[in-house]
């Protein structure tokens, strides 16, 4: 009986470890503890034409409104959550006010800031002061952070943010032995804030300890505010670095697997797993699926990544899905991806398509230059701009992809000949040299294998 439990409690540890679709959706209030005070779901939000300060809305699903007057509980997450990438979105009328607290403790604000010239950290994107009461009346506030540049969009527009956060760490006897940092803000695909500690809890976060994980929580009493597509993404198994030393992109740890299925729309954790299946070094895409139409996801790390070589081999197999069922098939290594809760993030793209292979593609705001024979091509700025392989090395079969990073700059291999090269990456309105790495999957089987990357020391 003890040799079954045991067998049993084994096979439970296999089945947490080997969990790779670590994305939660909160889309209802049933995410939320209780009490959820006057919030209730709505569609259609929308600031009122009239008086600016009040919604209209149809009473639905796809939105958390906080009231009809804009002061209630604060929501909190059912889910406690440690390191994690977040994206959010949300509406304000004018003059109103919220915030989001990461482990119910540090605020980012939410703020009507469009078109002010000196914004401050009280303003939207800004990480909000810490507070004693005990200290002299002007000396109350202190550590605020300003965002860099006031990145808000007018009244009445949707605005979104995406957050990677990184808690506190304490060593064994509980002891704080890292701040909280937020390792990147985006607002509104503006980079405001990289690498900013925060050395306790902001003005009215939760009091007390500080808690290696902790709820999300959504200020509800300042003020009339919406929020919409919050998708939570764990970081916890971001992989150590190992310089100058081959190691396998994806693998499973003791903790849980340091990468994850991220698949378009509302896919479900068994869709996620049966478009996607690692083992033994193979990712295999859409081998195990069954219908005659598909999503299309990547495979993607929890740890950005800034300079490193990364190669693997990859071939094409049989079957293909609608809606690209008679055209050539089709997809991609992503790297520098500013977000990873997307199926199609943000990022840079060494193309892999039957006869394109090799092809630069910059995505969602991304964007580089091309350096050719000493000569550079700036590429438009617009959502997809695209830079043709130098010159075409893709055979039938396997194919060895090499990709070699240095912080902004990246050189693209196709079977041991250079096909491109980028410099100056950028996103945001900053220089942009880290970020997620996946590998895409769009409606064909496909085989990577041997997929090792190596890091080299930031420069």
């Amino acid at each position: 009986m003890k040799t079954k439990l045991q067998l049993l409690c084994l096979i439970a540890i296999i089945t947490c470890v080997s969990s790779v679709f670590s994305q939660t959706k909160l889309k209802s209030l049933d995410d939320f503890n209780i009490p959820t005070g006057d919030w209730f779901m709505a569609e259609e939000v929308k600031v009122d034409s009239v008086n600016h300060k009040l919604f209209r809305y149809a009473v639905g699903n796809g939105s958390f409104v906080n009231g009809e007057t804009g002061k209630t509980d604060h929501l909190e997450s059912k889910e406690a959550f440690g390191d994690i990438e977040l994206h959010l979105e949300f509406l304000l009328p004018e003059g109103s006010n919220s915030g989001v607290y990461f482990q119910s403790r540090y605020e980012i604000q939410i703020f009507d800031s469009y078109g002010k010239e000196n914004v401050d950290f009280s303003d939207c994107g800004g990480i909000y002061q810490r507070w004693d009461e005990s200290k002299p009346k002007k000396q109350k506030g202190y550590e605020g952070i300003t965002p860099r540049v006031n990145a808000t969009k007018p009244l009445g527009e949707w605005q979104a943010y995406d957050i990677v956060f990184r808690a506190p760490k304490f060593d064994a006897k509980g002891k704080k032995v890292k701040n909280a940092m937020f390792e990147k803000v985006v607002l509104n695909g503006v980079i405001i804030h990289e690498n900013k500690e925060v050395t306790g809890a902001t003005r009215e976060g939760l009091a007390g300890v500080e808690v290696a994980k902790a709820p999300l929580r959504l200020q509800g009493d300042h003020g009339r505010v919406a929020f919409r597509n919050i998708r939570i993404r764990d970081l916890e198994n971001t992989r150590a670095t190992k310089l100058n030393t081959w190691v396998d992109l994806f693998e499973n740890t003791e903790s849980g697997a340091n990468y994850d299925f991220v698949v378009q729309g509302d896919a479900t954790e068994d869709e996620a797993k049966n478009m996607f299946e690692y083992s033994n070094g193979e990712l295999k895409a859409m081998y195990k699926w069954t219908a005659s139409t598909a999503p299309y996801g990547v495979a993607i790390t929890k740890k950005r990544y800034s300079s490193y070589d990364l190669k693997f081999e990859f071939k094409w197999g049989e079957r293909r899905f609608e809606p690209r069922l008679n055209e050539i098939r089709d997809a991609g290594l992503l790297y520098h991806c500013q977000a990873g809760t997307y199926a199609w993030p943000p990022s840079l793209e060494y193309q892999i398509q039957e006869g394109d292979c090799g092809d630069l593609w910059s995505i969602l705001g991304v964007s580089c230059d091309v350096l050719r024979d000493g000569e550079i091509s700036v590429l438009k700025k617009v959502d997809y701009s695209r830079s043709k392989k130098f010159v075409d090395k893709e055979k039938a079969g396997w194919n060895e992809v090499l990709l070699k990073v240095r912080g902004d700059s990246a050189k693209y291999y196709l079977n041991g000949v250079l096909v491109n090269e980028i410099i100056n990456s950028n996103y945001g309105g900053v220089s942009i040299n880290s970020g997620f790495i996946a590998l895409q999957a769009e409606y064909s089987e496909l085989i990577y294998r041997n997929i090792k990357i190596m890091e080299k020391r930031s420069f």
